[in-house]
């Protein structure tokens, strides 16, 4: 990149966001048999409803204005007016708060038996959704600035006290209704949180009194079709479950949402290197520096491309790890789901164009084309191949939601600024090892060779041509 100093600040940054988001991922997935013993199976249901709904609302009471703070940090110069736009954005949020709690007045009551919760569980939830909005911003405010730290603290912070204040309220204050201590338990530390986040940012900068307006129209114009494109990824990433409930069966639906479950390790990874990626790549685009946009996006495809391949190898090994013997089919699905995160991972490269560039209407359209898709994909093959259809239609929809995206960032640009034909052969590769693992399932030494050697080449060829992980590993552990 430009400097040691710079790629240090990213490295670090990036180790930083995975292993933090590993971690906090990991404790969230280590009391989910305490919830399910201290929940019975219908407070359960009701809460894991509430914090789907709860993903949905974030973007409808935020705006989705966090999607604006890498553009608005190269558009306002200095920093100051950058931390007056953040800061205005929180005024934003707050008035959009105000207007959903007046809504729920004449209307709480439509939306609950709309959605299966109480009318006060839907006020519980606006106030919740605003909270994640608030969190949202913080942690892509902190991405732009490189504060991994920062990030880290709060997320801990969150995940820790929704946890233990959980546990709390549903042995001490909400004994029948357990539902309520953990939704509560889980809303009240994120609430909280954002108030501290909000002052923090007007401490920061005071939203401006005369020229908020400006501010405020830029970012809502810019962020707006996010909204639809939020909706579409929630609908990407959980319609094949319910479809799979509704179509075939509770008992089939719990073991395509294990294989999930273990994909999710694929999204944390990706999603976490991704926040700073995306910083990288915005200010290399701002400086016109395509060549090294074109040599560090092919060595980043490359080394996810690797990992996914290991994490492959491996996954079978993993299902029997993490489930019992009844979740063993479901590696059949776990394969192929790992092969679409690459394609989902390959999406978010071309992607960060069009957000730089403003064009998020395209990136609205291309998801929703690509859930729409999935849901036809669904349709047809479902019944008919089971639960391990879902997984090569999510496969399918993320190779077209890639290559759709790809050219809709090379048309804005004039050209592609990334390697067509390394990315045309990664895909290729990742496509070939997905039938290879599922041939070999019962060869496990064979693949567990194959994973050595590949993860020992990798790492000698990284030593030997850039020696990053060792100097940073050596910088961070220094201090």
């Amino acid at each position: 990149m430009n400097s040691n100093n710079e790629s240090g600040k990213v490295i670090k940054a990036g180790l930083g966001y995975t292993i933090g988001n590993y971690l906090i991922k990991g404790l969230s997935f280590l009391t989910l048999p305490l919830f399910t013993r201290l929940m019975d199976t219908s407070s359960y249901g009701i809460y894991n409803s509430f914090s789907a709904y709860s993903n949905l609302f974030f973007v409808l009471v935020g705006f989705a204005i966090h999607s604006s703070y890498r553009n608005a940090k190269l558009k306002y110069h200095p920093l100051e007016k950058y931390y007056s736009y953040i800061s205005s954005t929180m005024i934003l949020v707050l008035l959009s708060l105000l207007i959903w709690g007046i809504l729920c007045i004449p209307f709480g009551k439509y939306i609950g038996n709309l959605l299966g919760l109480s009318k006060t569980m839907v006020y519980i939830l606006v106030l919740y959704s605003f909270s994640l909005a608030v969190i949202t911003c913080f942690n892509s405010y902190s991405s732009v600035e490189y504060k991994y730290k920062a990030f880290l603290l709060i997320a801990g912070a969150n995940a820790v006290g929704s946890i233990v204040l959980s546990i709390l309220l549903i042995l001490f204050v909400f004994k029948k209704w357990t539902y309520m201590g953990r939704i509560l338990g889980t809303a009240i530390p994120s609430v909280l949180i954002s108030v501290l986040i909000i002052g923090y940012f007007f401490k920061v900068a005071t939203p401006p009194k005369k020229n908020i307006k400006p501010f405020l129209r830029w970012g809502v114009r810019y962020s707006l079709p996010i909204i639809p494109h939020g909706i579409s990824q929630l609908v990407l990433a959980q319609f094949d479950r319910i479809m799979i409930l509704k179509m075939i069966g509770s008992a089939v639906a719990g073991v395509y949402s294990f294989a999930y479950n273990i994909f999710s390790i694929v999204t944390v990874t990706t999603t976490s290197l991704d926040n700073v990626w995306s910083t990288w790549l915005y200010e290399q685009l701002h400086s016109k520096n395509n060549r090294a946009i074109k040599k560090y996006s092919s060595i980043y495809a490359l080394g996810i491309l690797i990992y996914l391949i290991l994490l492959m190898l491996i996954s079978p090994e993993l299902v029997k790890l993490l489930g019992p013997s009844v979740y063993a089919h479901s590696v059949y699905a776990v394969v192929p789901l790992i092969t679409g995160g690459y394609f989902s991972f390959l999406y978010t490269l071309p992607a960060a164009i069009e957000y730089y560039y403003e064009k998020t209407a395209f990136i609205m359209i291309g998801t929703i084309l690509a859930a729409v898709l999935n849901i036809v994909l669904n349709l047809i093959f479902l019944i008919k191949y089971s639960y391990v259809a879902a997984a090569y239609t999510t496969l399918i929809t993320y190779i077209a939601y890639f290559v759709l995206h790809y050219f809709i960032a090379k048309s804005i640009v004039g050209k592609s600024l990334f390697s067509t034909k390394l990315l045309l052969l990664l895909s290729l590769i990742v496509i070939i090892m997905n039938f290879f693992v599922l041939v070999t399932l019962k060869m496990v030494i064979l693949r567990w060779i194959l994973a050595t050697l590949i993860f020992v080449v990798a790492m000698f060829v990284e030593e030997k041509y850039l020696g990053l992980i060792k100097q940073k590993l050596l910088n961070i552990l220094k201090g």
